[in-house]
């Protein structure tokens, strides 16, 4: 006689070779086969599922698949379906192979993508670096507009690849959140001094605003907030054609703060502001086209903001601009910086723009200075330069304020000379930096209250190159980027040593003392990390000597890697002339005032 079908049936449950139980309506375990008890070794239960706390989604058509870990480091697929009598049936079938097989794919991808890329960017800096050269010559009116053209596809170009190498990354989950104080406004305005150079080829201005409500110092990942405020800030000024883009951050509750990126360009439909932060979502297929990018940039912004465990959106209406925000979880963090502050002190903002105008209002405000108009009777004149302003113009604004402070473009360095020969003596350079201004507010009034805007006359002698005999150490294997860096150096009086790869660097450097010192990330022999180790931990004269990395993968780790070396500080290529050069006479032991004095 044969065994009933019970029997029968429990033999088949017993025997199946994939873990498999059947659960109760509450959740509790009513059998188990043997592969399931040797698979799941924690306990089963009422709100304790086999999956644990993986997210189960609702039920279709009787049956759900749940995707979880195990303890033991293994993944299983779990299979659930409804019984007639209210009980599951769960099945899991191990897909750990499966899973870190994709993982080694993406892995493989994400390298061969970040290879890829930086072979095609070591040429297209080439390239970029050149044109950059033949722009700084004598050129006729034809022959600049065919180098602007090749700077204009170049850097179209570069933007592409980076952002399919950022997306990349996230998508493999190349993404290692840091944890550690630093200064948020100091970040946004690195954000706007690496974008000045865009903005500027448009006529755009580019600002920085920080509430007053805003800490010194938070802490958090550094490196993502400067990501995330880069993509933003560069789609504003790519999609702005007059007016200018402004980054603001304010204090909010809970230990948050909020970013802002403001802009004056077309703005964005109301039927495109869902879709915006999507994958090669467009606002406008029309304006893309004629800018480039791959609709990228914003899907990164997103993804960065919900790992930081924030958000991200926009306000909007067509015809007056965009507003994109980010509020992301940065706490305070106890500083002793002191905050600056210029209470009581009356200031006007003389500006063409709108947008610049409005922004330093708010930063003198921030400072506890008082922004008035130019009858007002204001202590200080921001005097927002531009060509053909004549002496008589500087000396009527002298009878009105008590001083007058230039606001010139970091990319007009000449700007500065003209300034001095229309008699203005104290200015500051575009972007402004909070810190800066307040400096150079309380040194053109004096310790005392009073104006020393007689300093000099206007015919005084020109100031020296501030960069003249600085020795620099450079070590770059690409000829091509070694000649454009030694290049503009040399142009501004620096005496450059070239190095061909990170061993050589560190020979130099052992056996000379060097003001400033360059180096390529990845070089042969020796790359430039190694190479940084080895010069901090010799004893040489060089090794206490400002270090600054260069590298065409602009990337936060790489950022990272650099400063965990002990460089201090980093330049993507293309290597921007005024970039480098504001670098340079940062970390140069000259004296650079606020003012310059006559000779």
């Amino acid at each position: 006689m044969g065994q009933p079908a019970a029997v029968q049936a429990f033999d088949a449950f017993d025997a199946l070779p994939a873990p498999a139980a059947i659960l109760a309506a509450d959740g509790a375990l009513l059998r188990a086969n043997p592969a399931f008890r040797a698979a799941i070794k924690h306990w089963v239960g009422p709100q304790r599922p086999p999956w644990g706390r993986a997210p189960a989604p609702a039920f279709e058509n009787g049956e759900r698949h749940i995707e979880a870990p195990t303890p033991d480091g293994r993944r299983f697929e779990w299979v659930e379906r409804q019984l007639p009598d209210g009980a599951t049936l769960v099945v899991a079938h191990d897909i750990t192979r499966h899973v870190r097989a994709a993982e080694d794919a993406l892995r493989a991808k994400t390298t061969l993508f970040a290879t890829l890329t930086h072979e095609l960017r070591t040429p297209l800096n080439g390239i970029l670096g050149m044109a950059g050269l033949l722009d700084l010559g004598k050129l006729e009116p034809n022959a600049r507009t065919y180098v602007g053209a090749i700077k204009q596809s170049g850097e179209l170009l570069l933007d592409l690849i980076t952002e399919i190498l950022d997306y990349s990354r996230l998508e493999a989950g190349h993404l290692a959140l840091e944890s550690a104080p630093f200064d948020p406004e100091a970040t946004m305005q690195s954000v706007a001094e690496l974008l000045s150079p865009k903005a500027h080829d448009k006529n755009l201005e580019l600002a920085v605003v920080a509430r007053s409500s805003a800490p010194a110092l938070v802490m958090g990942d550094d490196g993502r907030l400067r990501q995330i405020l880069f993509n933003l800030a560069g789609n504003a000024v790519k999609f702005t054609e007059t007016g200018g883009v402004v980054i603001e951050m304010a204090a909010r509750p809970g230990g948050r703060l909020r970013f802002n990126v403001r802009d004056t360009g077309p703005g964005v439909p109301p039927d495109k502001q869902t879709l915006i932060f999507e994958e090669f979502a467009q606002a406008d297929a029309g304006v893309a086209r004629r800018h480039g990018g791959t609709g990228l940039g914003l899907a990164i912004v997103k993804k960065l903001a919900t790992a930081m465990g924030g958000e991200v959106g926009l306000v909007s209406k067509l015809g007056f601009g965009a507003s994109f925000w980010v509020e992301l979880p940065l706490a305070p963090v106890e500083s002793d910086t002191q905050p600056q502050v210029i209470s009581g002190i009356r200031v006007c903002v003389l500006s063409q723009s709108n947008v610049l105008t409005q922004a330093l209002r708010a930063t003198v405000s921030a400072m506890g200075g008082l922004p008035v108009e130019i009858d007002d009777r204001p202590d200080v004149v921001l005097y927002d330069w531009r060509a053909g302003v004549s002496a008589e113009q500087i000396v009527a604004l002298k009878r009105i304020a008590r001083a007058v402070i230039a606001l010139a473009p970091q990319e007009q360095r000449d700007a500065i000379a003209e300034c001095r020969a229309a008699g203005v003596v104290h200015y500051t350079l575009k972007p402004v930096r909070r810190r800066s201004l307040a400096e150079r507010i309380k040194a053109a009034l004096g310790e005392d209250g009073t104006s020393d805007a007689a300093v000099e006359e206007p015919d005084a002698a020109p100031p020296q190159q501030p960069l003249l005999g600085l020795r620099v150490l450079l070590a770059e294997d690409n000829p091509i980027n070694a000649l454009l860096a030694r290049t503009l150096l040399t142009r501004e009086g620096c005496m450059v040593s070239l190095a061909q790869d990170g061993e050589e660097a560190v020979a130099i450097a052992a056996s000379g003392a060097y003001d400033l010192i360059l180096l390529d990330i990845r070089m042969p022999r020796v790359d430039g990390l190694e190479a940084a180790e080895r010069i901090r931990a010799g004893a040489g004269p060089s090794s206490r000597a400002p270090i600054v990395a260069l590298t065409a993968d602009a990337g936060e780790e790489e950022r990272a890697r650099a400063f965990k070396v002990g460089m201090d500080d980093f330049l993507t290529k293309p290597i921007d002339a005024n970039r480098l050069l504001a670098v340079a006479e940062r970390f140069t032991t000259r004296p650079n005032p606020a003012t310059f004095d006559a000779e």
